[in-house]
């Protein structure tokens, strides 16, 4: 199913009112935005195999797979969320698996809104960079300090290339700097 195809059965499950919550409805612009985040999470994964869980991997062929959502704010910067990830070497054994907090936003730039793909006005495109914690989870084990990358290619001014997904640097462990699959999406208040 190609990416307009998907929204197309988006679109279809709002007017059946089949998504939970429906979707926020638009306020006006004054500088101050939120938006909830969706990374390989809630209704994306009903929209076909590859939107779930998002995929980085880096260089020496290890994976990350990560799911998630939350809550962030522009103006002031604020962030709520997390979700759950897990490390694969090259070969797909689980190396550790654990969760992830939001902790900081980095940034977050708009691609504009997907009503130009004939979608809600609400849901938005765009590249969000958080500062996340990483947690294996094992009793007394180390957390890890990270940079996630989100991705979403909606809207009219989607740069060249970014895919959608995600990517995940863990400074001085490793990087997952190419994405492999996952749906994400922004959907503004």
């Amino acid at each position: 199913m190609n990416r307009w195809m998907r929204f197309g059965v988006i679109i279809g499950l709002l007017a059946l009112g089949l998504l939970p919550g429906g979707v926020p409805r638009a306020r006006a612009d004054s500088g101050a935005r939120t938006y909830d985040f969706l990374i390989a999470s809630d209704f994306l994964c009903g929209l076909e195999p590859s939107a779930c869980p998002a995929i980085a991997m880096a260089e020496n062929g290890d994976t990350v797979e990560i799911t998630g959502a939350g809550t962030f704010t522009i103006h002031p910067d604020t962030v709520h969320g997390g979700g759950s990830f897990a490390h694969k070497d090259a070969a797909g054994h689980v190396l550790f698996t654990g969760t992830w907090t939001a902790v900081e936003v980095l940034s977050f730039h708009s691609y504009g809104s997907g009503a130009v793909q004939g979608l809600p006005q609400e849901f938005e495109g765009g590249q969000l960079m958080l500062r996340v914690l990483m947690d294996p989870g094992e009793p007394g084990g180390a957390r890890f300090p990270a940079i996630l990358w989100v991705h979403c290619l909606l809207g009219d001014k989607i740069p060249q290339g970014p895919e959608e997904g995600i990517r995940l640097n863990v400074p001085g462990v490793l990087n997952f700097q190419q994405t492999v699959s996952g749906f994400t999406l922004f959907i503004r208040h």
